[in-house]
């Protein structure tokens, strides 16, 4: 009889064992399942789906003139509302130019990141940032590797003018760690 008392304790402290630790796996997967999930700030990024014209400023150091050209960029929410694709055409340097901008939040970061690939290169530039004033202008730290092979960090920031407008600015490091070239792009919507 000791025996089966035996027996029955182990099967209920196994039995137990299991439902505890099924249960702590459920909420696992629901923690993760909602962390993959668009939340309120991939809807802000909703909103700027659409067409819009650019204007871009192309500068190689502070003070030094710009050049200036425009293009067109469609956006396009994409993977269920969970990525802003950019579609963009223009020229640089007075080249014809085509880029495709993958821009993201992280629920589990809890950071805005992108990924921008373009004509002018083969590789990605990689980025990643925070908002200081909910989601109006976002800093992205940004990298890439050069034509040298050797990295390169700048800095992009990303303004929120208004329903309509927003702006692009991509800030180079000079070689003596001082502001290098700069691009802005102004997008505006088309009617």
């Amino acid at each position: 009889m000791r025996q089966l008392y035996l027996t029955l304790a182990v099967f209920a402290g196994l039995l137990l064992a299991t439902t505890l630790a099924s249960a702590q796996e459920n909420k696992g997967n629901a923690a993760r399942a909602q962390a993959a999930m668009p939340g309120p700030i991939h809807k802000e990024m909703a909103k700027r789906a659409g067409e819009y014209t650019t204007h871009s400023k192309f500068s190689f150091k502070p003070g030094a003139p710009a050049q200036e050209s425009d293009g067109s960029s469609k956006l396009t929410m994409i993977l269920d509302g969970r990525f802003l694709q950019d579609e963009h055409t223009g020229t640089l340097l007075g080249m014809p130019a085509t880029s495709l901008h993958l821009y993201g939040y992280n629920n589990a970061t809890q950071k805005y990141e992108a990924v921008w690939m373009y004509t002018g290169a083969t590789g990605f530039m990689t980025m990643s940032g925070k908002s200081s004033d909910d989601g109006k202008t976002i800093n992205y730290a940004a990298s890439y590797d050069g034509e040298d092979g050797k990295k390169v960090n700048l800095d992009v920031v990303v303004r929120n003018i208004d329903d309509d407008h927003f702006s692009v600015a991509l800030i180079a490091k000079g070689p003596d760690g001082g502001q290098g070239p700069t691009l802005e792009t102004t997008y505006s919507r088309k009617k």
